[in-house]
């Protein structure tokens, strides 16, 4: 009982002094991620314009330096500066880019420990608060307007629906007008926390306590093993482990949709196989999300129909999820990886090798665990190729289809026009194969002018005019 009693402890640390909160054994952890850090410095940013390591950072700043949450948007490269009598360099770059390089501040992007939000963590120079919040403010106040329109159109639209049921004369009619005020609510009620969310920041003027921030790691490798966490934070970006009802539930408002439109969920079997389902993120005539999830026979490969949340309430959905984790071969009550797109699972995979190699030629000590993670990635990869094979479809075509078009690009010739941008598995006198991803759409201008679209479904080619 005594270990689960909060604790406040002092910790120094190469000159540098933190307040640490927790219980004993959620103090030792933090004690292990702080030294973590002091070797910390994010290596896409490595050579930007005043970003710093974290022991930078500290012993820059008349302070302690706080961690500012910044809202995603500020991180998109939407300023050109080709000619900005301000800011030298060509292109685009992003506002928080921009506003440092102009008053010339330093930072630190911090390891994101908590990687399915869409905040950014910043070490800052406690003299340069004053700066940074001013820019944060206008970017959060931007934030709460559009949940909050967002929340009156989820009123507006309710509203309505509940007007349609009343005056609908059919049972089915009034069955799919219930179902479309469900998602509605649904979609309300998670708009609703990201505004609650929104604003809890506001009131902290998204400054986040260091302990906070240490404490958002529950769930990760940074707590238990931060050298793992690290390189993940290089690559992919620290991975959060979820039980599958926590993350693979219906999602109705667009706000907590991930850029790429797609999320991928992992999870290893008893004999350390890699099983990964793809979620897609869709929208319905009437605007509201909803998602697909494809899952293959871990066993022989085969794919089975995609298995849709539209239209389901959570309780239906909680029914569902058993046999979608079934079929995928996954267990219901054993953690699965989260990652935001096919590209960060693709270096959760196989980053780990490159740091790997890399920590060992600069000198760096790798654990024994970090070693064994390591050896897995490898094996994983060979299950990771195959698994994307999964999403192409082989179909063999007359050798003379094949040709470069005007612009270099191998093509697939038709009657009605030419398909860039084909792989080519093999090619010989008679035949070609060629590969095409199952959920690629190409499109092509016909002879008659008009701009056409080829899929392939089922392995036969198919043509859809617009």
């Amino acid at each position: 009982m005594a270990d689960e009693i909060a604790q406040v402890v002092d910790l120094e640390y190469k000159g540098i002094y933190y307040l640490l909160k927790g219980t004993k054994a959620m103090i030792a952890a933090m004690v292990s991620g702080v030294k973590s850090l002091h070797e910390w410095n994010h290596q896409k940013w490595l050579n930007k314009p005043g970003s710093c390591s974290w022991q930078k950072i500290q012993e820059a700043s008349e302070g302690m330096a706080p961690i500012l949450e910044f809202p995603k948007e500020m991180f998109e490269p939407t300023i050109n500066i080709t000619n900005d009598p301000d800011v030298k360099g060509e292109g685009f770059i992003s506002p928080f880019e921009y506003y440092c390089q102009k008053n010339n501040l330093r930072y630190c992007i911090m390891p994101d420990l908590n990687p399915n939000d869409d905040y950014v963590p910043v070490a800052v120079l406690a003299q340069d608060f004053g700066i940074h919040d001013e820019q944060i403010k206008s970017y959060m106040r931007k934030r709460v307007a559009s949940e909050e329109a967002q929340d009156k159109s989820y009123d507006e639209k309710i509203a309505d629906a509940k007007e349609r049921l009343a005056n609908a004369e059919t049972q089915e009619e009034k069955d799919e007008i219930q179902k479309e005020i469900e998602a509605l609510e649904q979609g309300k009620s998670q708009n609703s926390e990201l505004l609650a969310e929104s604003k809890e920041k506001m009131d902290r003027n998204n400054v986040l306590d260091f302990a906070e921030y240490l404490k958002q790691a529950e769930g990760t490798e940074f707590l238990d093993n931060p050298e793992l966490a690290m390189l993940q934070a290089q690559t992919c970006g620290v991975v959060r482990e979820f039980m599958p009802e926590d993350c693979m539930y219906p999602i109705r408002d667009s706000g907590l949709v991930p850029e790429s439109k797609e999320l991928y969920y992992s999870q290893k079997t008893g004999d350390d196989t890699l099983i990964t389902v793809k979620r897609s993120f869709e929208v319905d005539d009437k605007g509201m999300v909803f998602s697909v999830y494809e899952v293959s026979d871990p066993v022989t490969g085969a794919k089975f129909e995609p298995v849709s949340d539209r239209g389901l309430t959570m309780e239906a959905w909680n029914e569902k999820l058993p046999e979608i984790l079934k079929n995928a071969g996954m267990m219901k009550d054993q953690p699965m990886t989260v990652m935001r797109s096919e590209e960060n699972l693709h270096d959760y995979i196989l980053g780990f090798d490159t740091n790997f190699t890399s920590a060992q030629e600069g000198g760096h000590e790798i654990s024994g665990e970090a070693q064994i993670m390591i050896d897995q990635a490898r094996n994983d990869a060979a299950q990771r190729e195959a698994y994307a094979r999964s999403f192409y479809s082989t179909v063999t075509v007359p050798s003379e289809s094949i040709m470069p078009s005007e612009n270099r690009i191998l093509s697939l010739e038709l009657d009605d026009g030419l398909v860039e941008g084909v792989s080519l598995v093999g090619i010989d006198s008679d035949s070609a194969k060629i590969s095409i991803r199952s959920d690629e759409k190409y499109s092509f201008i016909g002879s008659d002018g008009k701009e056409k679209t080829l899929t392939v479904k089922r392995k036969l080619w198919r043509y859809v005019s617009f």
